[in-house]
């Protein structure tokens, strides 16, 4: 620790006994869920005491530190026009590659058109 600490002589004295795991914990007894003796607060100051005495916080009822979760980082969501450019690009890319082939097929098509309208009379 950084610092120095002054801790009362009720902290202190906490350390000297053991105490059931009600004391540090909510617990449902006679119907009724309980508080714990000791506030969170409370059992981090006892819990720095015996840090610095060199006593174990397992040798007077404290529970184990609960093990921390990993953060899990999600990308940002972003906007639906910045999430869908990629697929529009290549939506626009495959149809730049297809475009000599439909000209060429409006073409022809249209040529079939015109020669079905064009009557068969020379003049």
């Amino acid at each position: 620790m950084a610092t120095a600490r002054k801790f009362s002589s009720a902290i202190l004295n906490h350390l000297k006994t053991e105490h059931p795991t009600t004391a540090f914990q909510v617990s449902f007894t006679n119907g009724h869920w309980r508080p714990p003796r000791f506030s969170l607060r409370q059992q981090a100051d006892i819990r720095k005491a015996c840090l610095l005495t060199q006593v174990d916080p397992a040798s007077i009822g404290m529970p184990a530190l609960p093990k921390k979760k990993r953060m899990q980082k999600k990308p940002p969501k972003g906007h639906k026009q910045q999430r869908m450019y990629a697929e529009k690009q290549a939506a626009i890319q495959k149809n730049l590659e297809e475009m000599p082939d439909k000209i060429r097929k409006w073409k022809e098509d249209l040529a079939k058109e015109k020669a079905k309208t064009k009557s068969a009379l020379p003049f």
